[in-house]
C-alpha cells in the first residue's frame, strides 16, 4: 500500500498549532508508508518553512484560482489527487488542515471495508442534515478515483438533473464539497462507508467532532465565518446560491455579479452574520482552546467521555 494524503493548507491567524497537531498525530498513527501533498498557494511562507521541516510533505504551489470557499478548496484538491495518482498512490486519504487521525490501524481498516462496489470511505457532517461525504476526512480507492474521476462539486446540468432531484430529496444535504462523490454513489449505484460523529464527549455539536472513531476535525478553522449544517439556513437556499455562483462567474461582470450576491444574500436571513456567528466563534474558540492545552486528553474526552 502506497498511501498518499492530500491536504490544501490554509490556517488563520491564531490557529497556527493546527499545522503541528495535524502533522503530529499524522505521523502518530499512520505506520503505512505515505506522502503529503499539500497545496501551499495561500500559505503564509514561516508555515511553509514549518511544512518544509516535514520529509513526509510535498509541497505543491499551485496555479492561483480567484475562486473562493467550498470552489478553491475542490479545485486545488482535485490537482492534489491527480497528483498523488501520478505518484503511484494505491490509495488517497483526504483531510482538512484541522482534522487528522486519532487512532493507529485507521488505513488498514478503512481500507478492508473498501471494494468495487464500495470504494470510498467518508466522515459524514451531519448525518440529518447533511448526510453526504466530507472532506475532513476520507479514504478512496486508486481504481475508483481513475476509472470513475469523480468530482466534489457538481455541475449546473448535475444540478438540473432528476437524479439529483431524487437524491437531494432521499438525502438532505448542503451542495458544498463532497457532494460530487455522494450524487455520483447514487447514480451509479454504489456503496461507501460513512464515519459518522462518534462523540461520547463534546463542548458543541459541530466543534470538536469526532468522525467513525478515526478522525478528528476541528471545523471551520480556516474560514473567519464560523458555520455547520444548521446554522446556515434552509438547504435549498443554498443550493439556489450555489447554482448562481457558477453561473454568475462566467456570464456576468464582476462588479455586477458582487451586487447580485449581496442581494441574493439579503434574501436569506440565515446568511447573516450577526450575533448568531458571534456564538459559533465563542464555542469554536472554547474547543481550539482547550484542544491546544492538552490534545491528548482533550481527544480522549471526545472518544470515551
Amino acid at each position: 500500500m502506497k498511501l498518499g494524503i492530500v491536504v490544501v493548507y490554509m490556517v488563520r491567524e491564531g490557529s497556527e498549532r493546527l499545522l503541528d497537531l495535524h502533522l503530529e498525530y499524522i505521523r502518530r498513527h499512520t505506520p503505512t508508508p505515505y506522502t503529503i501533498y499539500g497545496c501551499v498557494t495561500r500559505l503564509a511562507s514561516t508555515l511553509r518553512e514549518r511544512l518544509a521541516e516535514d520529509p513526509a510533505v510535498l509541497l505543491l504551489d499551485l496555479p492561483a484560482t480567484k475562486q473562493r470557499k467550498s470552489e478553491e478548496h475542490a479545485h486545488y484538491l482535485e490537482q492534489l489527487i491527480g497528483i498523488a495518482l501520478d505518484d503511484g498512490a494505491t490509495h488517497v486519504a483526504a483531510l482538512h488542515v484541522d482534522s487528522f487521525p486519532i487512532r493507529s490501524g485507521w488505513v488498514e481498516d478503512l481500507a478492508q471495508g473498501l471494494t468495487p462496489g464500495c470504494p470510498f470511505a467518508a466522515a459524514v457532517r451531519d448525518s440529518r442534515l447533511d448526510r453526504k461525504p466530507f472532506t475532513a476526512g476520507m479514504l478512496i480507492s486508486r481504481d475508483f478515483l481513475l476509472e470513475r474521476r469523480p468530482r466534489f462539486l457538481l455541475s449546473d446540468a448535475e444540478r438540473a438533473a432528476a437524479a439529483y432531484r431524487r437524491y437531494r430529496h432521499r438525502f438532505r444535504h448542503h451542495p458544498d464539497s463532497g457532494v460530487g462523490y455522494g450524487f455520483l454513489a447514487f447514480r451509479e449505484g454504489l456503496g461507501w462507508l460513512p464515519l459518522e460523529r462518534t462523540n461520547r464527549g463534546e463542548d458543541h455539536r459541530h466543534f470538536g467532532s469526532i468522525y467513525g472513531d478515526t478522525f478528528f476535525h476541528l471545523g471551520a478553522a480556516a474560514w473567519k465565518r464560523k458555520d455547520f449544517p444548521g446554522s446556515r439556513g434552509p438547504t435549498a437556499a443554498l443550493d439556489v446560491r450555489a447554482r448562481l455562483s457558477s453561473r454568475l462567474s462566467r456570464l456576468v461582470p464582476e462588479r455586477v455579479r458582487i451586487g447580485i450576491k449581496r442581494a441574493v444574500n439579503r434574501t436569506v436571513p440565515a446568511l447573516d452574520i450577526g450575533r448568531k456567528y458571534a456564538a459559533n466563534e465563542r464555542a469554536f474558540e472554547i474547543v481550539r482552546t482547550r484542544l491546544f492545552s492538552d490534545p491528548d486528553s482533550y481527544i480522549s474526552y471526545l472518544r470515551f467521555g
